[in-house]
């Protein structure tokens, strides 16, 4: 049986993770291998960037909860005077308003392929509240920036990225965020304020700093939430098939890989792909790093999402 901490939860973080490179996943979530690789180049820049990102957030979020704008953006400067600017102007005007969630988390039960059938939403919402997993033992948890819905209408997910530049619509269509939040939303609708949610009703907005006027939309059907269900229940099942590390093979060495994965994970040296970190212009997303904290390698815990009962 995969070794993997008994209060583990999966995320879109780890999944990207195994996707990309199955070991990655075994270092940093089963094994929970620190490595001191430096990620990036230069080192000082991409933390900078990273903690702007995560200020930037902060703003938003009290901004969402009713902080008057001159208040939050009391003493900005630089790129998170510039950024918060550009979320004042840009801003979607056209969200639901009757129900709006900030930074929520919602987790349901995570089954692989051959798991017997649907748990009755009363045996999820007894397990939730125990603290107990259910199906394969594990759940997938997803955090969302923004929520706006309306009861019995639209849900929008908002996701606010500080990204250098606007990312592909095509390459963000495949990440695992733009399937499983979506996903997760629609099999938790039901113990929601506004749910039941059909697929149909939900769409799901990355809106850059970068090119505020310029979000990338997309919309969600019945079609693409089966396609998510098989495609989120088989990594699962090829997760959970792996008993040792041999079972998590590394990404095949190519140039490609090399540049696109491994010059910005922190255990490239380890697997004897390089040192010399990776350039930041060349990325496309902050979130291309691999540079995981064990302090928060496991973002979400059985503690932290059994107030959701289902």
């Amino acid at each position: 049986m995969l070794p993997l901490p008994p209060n583990f939860v999966f995320s879109q973080s780890s999944l990207q993770a195994y996707a990309d490179c199955p070991r990655r996943f075994w270092l940093a979530y089963v094994a929970q291998l620190p490595w001191p690789a430096i990620e990036a180049s230069p080192v000082q820049e991409h933390e900078a960037h990273m903690r702007q990102g995560a200020t930037f957030h902060r703003l938003v979020e009290r901004t969402e909860i009713g902080i008057a704008p001159e208040r939050v953006a009391a003493d900005l400067h630089g790129d998170l005077a510039l950024w918060y600017d550009a979320y004042q102007r840009f801003r979607p005007n056209d969200l639901p308003v009757e129900h709006v969630e900030i930074e929520r988390v919602l987790a349901i039960p995570f089954v692989d392929s051959d798991s017997p059938g649907k748990i009755a939403r009363a045996e999820m919402g007894q397990a939730a509240q125990n603290g107990e997993t259910t199906a394969s033992g594990y759940r997938l948890a997803a955090k969302y920036d923004l929520i706006a819905a309306e009861q019995g209408g639209r849900v929008v997910i908002v996701d606010w990225k500080t990204a250098r530049r606007r990312s592909d619509p095509a390459t963000l269509r495949f990440r695992l965020q733009t399937i499983v939040y979506p996903y997760v939303l629609v099999e938790a609708s039901s113990a929601l304020p506004w749910g039941p949610v059909r697929p149909e009703q939900v769409e799901m907005r990355y809106w850059f700093t970068a090119a505020p006027s310029q979000p990338v939309v997309f919309r969600y059907d019945a079609a693409q939430h089966e396609a998510n269900r098989a495609r989120l229940a088989q990594l699962l099942k090829e997760i959970l098939a792996g008993a040792d590390e041999a079972g998590f093979p590394k990404v095949p060495d190519t140039i490609q890989n090399r540049r696109r994965f491994c010059a910005f994970c922190v255990y490239r040296s380890r697997c004897n792909r390089g040192e010399s970190a990776g350039n930041l212009d060349e990325l496309d997303d902050p979130e291309d790093f691999f540079a995981v904290d064990l302090e928060k390698a496991l973002e979400f815990t059985l503690d932290e999402i059994e107030e959701l009962a289902f």
